[in-house]
């Protein structure tokens, strides 16, 4: 691509080529400039997420040379990762939709193309947007008023049909979408309904998905992303995961040994949690066979083994991290977490007997049932963490969410003042700790992305975006 010539074009063209140069690729194609992926978040957030990878690597197999984008708020021209092509000079706009806040950059980049952000407005020779992902499976209202083109549940399922969709759509936009309206797991403007949508987890199990590219901008830095589970078997109160992701798939171990034994990469193991997974100690074996380093999306207490710390640690992992959720026992129990006091402290001293100094907690707060009781025991249990022999010790707090899908969505999100006497009592009492605390702000938007109907999301994006900014 020839250089842009304005100085705030060449400064973004120049920010998306320091991040598509840092990457190792182990496979290339030449783009057409017709399809694009976009992760709507910044680059570090889109690699650490394998769909963007994955995606992109199904359409290939099909022949869709599909361009991937990422998003910041100052970009206006969004560049790919590939060619550095424009945005604006593709067709068919694909959308990963993951977080709800996301929602938000999606509107952004739709405007910022010209484009109307509800789809009704939206003129022939504007370009299709078509969105997935993990949104698509417990809050399709917030989907719907903004995609000409929904594709619910697992792509796996129906890639094929997609693929043609979207070549039809390359030379025909009407004809296209007529053809989308028949495809099972698709929702188009016309046929606005739920029906033949198929939610269960794909089988992986034969076809591991495994990411495509390294980079040392990621999450999982300089890390071959490859997925050994796909849903989750528990069924925590307050996650979408165990109640809408079901029924749990798994990779088997042969199948992950026929692909570990001819890389030559570090891994980062991508599941709900490694410790649920099915053959844990026959993986560690694989893995502590071909000597590979690698480091986990998410561990449970109760499943944490010696063998796994000791192989993160000699992996160079520094900080392992455990999510205990509710700041009680009581409210642990309460929230279907499962997991004892117990359970933590023989992980936290498996950790210490690896040589673990740094340790990472979640928390949720905001339950209707807390009192000062409860977190009196959670700063009891902090000084034991000290005691245990733990430096460094961090705490990320969220306000409990109450999302679709789950027991929890129709209770109130916790008032913003009481938010904020719990951060104060945080950090008043529990000393010695690197506190996050979410911001009550995004936590309020996530909420009432979780509430809005289809239509209150509509006259949202109306009223919010007037109506010069969308013609």
């Amino acid at each position: 691509m020839r250089r842009p010539r304005r100085a705030q074009d060449f400064k973004e063209f120049s920010y998306v080529k320091k991040f598509s140069d840092s990457e190792i690729r182990f496979k290339e194609f030449k783009g057409n400039q017709e399809v694009a992926l976009i992760f709507p978040n910044n680059y570090r957030v889109a690699s650490a997420s394998l769909a963007w990878s994955w995606v992109q690597q199904l359409f290939l197999e099909k022949n869709i040379p599909v361009e991937r984008f990422f998003y910041e708020k100052w970009f206006s021209k969004f560049y790919s990762i590939e060619s550095f092509t424009p945005l604006d000079q593709f067709k068919v706009l694909m959308f990963t939709f993951h977080f709800e806040l996301d929602f938000e950059n999606i509107i952004d980049i739709l405007l910022k193309l010209g484009i109307p952000p509800v789809a009704e407005l939206r003129e022939n020779h504007h370009p299709i947007v078509i969105i997935g992902g993990p949104i698509t499976f417990f809050n399709i209202e917030l989907v719907k008023p903004i995609a000409d083109v929904i594709v619910a549940g697992d792509l796996e399922y129906n890639i094929e049909d997609i693929s043609e969709g979207i070549r039809i759509l390359l030379k025909d936009k009407e004809e296209g979408l007529r053809y989308f309206e028949e495809l099972s797991n698709v929702i188009t403007l016309r046929k606005n309904t739920l029906e033949k949508i198929n939610l269960k987890n794909y089988d992986i199990s034969q076809k591991i998905p495994v990411s495509h590219f390294i980079t040392p901008f990621s999450e999982f830095k300089n890390k071959r992303l490859i997925e050994i589970g796909r849903g989750c078997i528990r069924r925590c109160a307050f996650c979408v995961m165990g109640h809408t992701k079901k029924p749990v798939k798994f990779v088997p171990p042969q199948v992950i040994e026929n692909f570990v034994k001819n890389e030559k990469n570090s891994l980062g193991i991508i599941s709900a949690t490694i410790t649920d997974y099915p053959w844990l100690d026959q993986l560690l074996e694989i893995l502590e066979k071909y000597a590979v380093s690698f480091s986990v999306s998410s561990m449970r207490a109760d499943g944490i083994t010696d063998k796994l710390l000791k192989l993160l640690k000699k992996g160079g992992q520094n900080t392992f991290t455990i999510a205990p959720e509710g700041v009680s026992q009581k409210i642990r129990d309460e929230i279907n977490k499962d997991i004892t006091g117990d359970d933590l402290f023989k992980a936290l001293e498996l950790g210490r007997n690896n040589g673990f100094k740094n340790i990472k907690f979640y928390y949720i707060v905001g339950f209707e049932n807390e009192d000062l009781n409860d977190y009196e025991e959670l700063k009891i249990f902090i000084d034991k963490v000290k005691e245990l022999g733990y430096t460094n010790i961090s705490m990320s707090v969220n306000p409990l969410i109450p999302k679709k899908g789950t027991p929890f969505f129709g209770k109130k999100l916790i008032e913003e003042k009481q938010y904020n006497n719990i951060i104060k009592w945080m950090r008043t009492n529990i000393k010695g700790v690197k506190f996050h605390f979410e911001s009550y702000k995004y936590s309020k938007k996530q909420y009432l992305y979780n509430i809005l109907s289809e239509e209150e999301v509509k006259e949202a994006v109306l009223k919010t975006y007037s109506k010069k900014d969308i013609d």
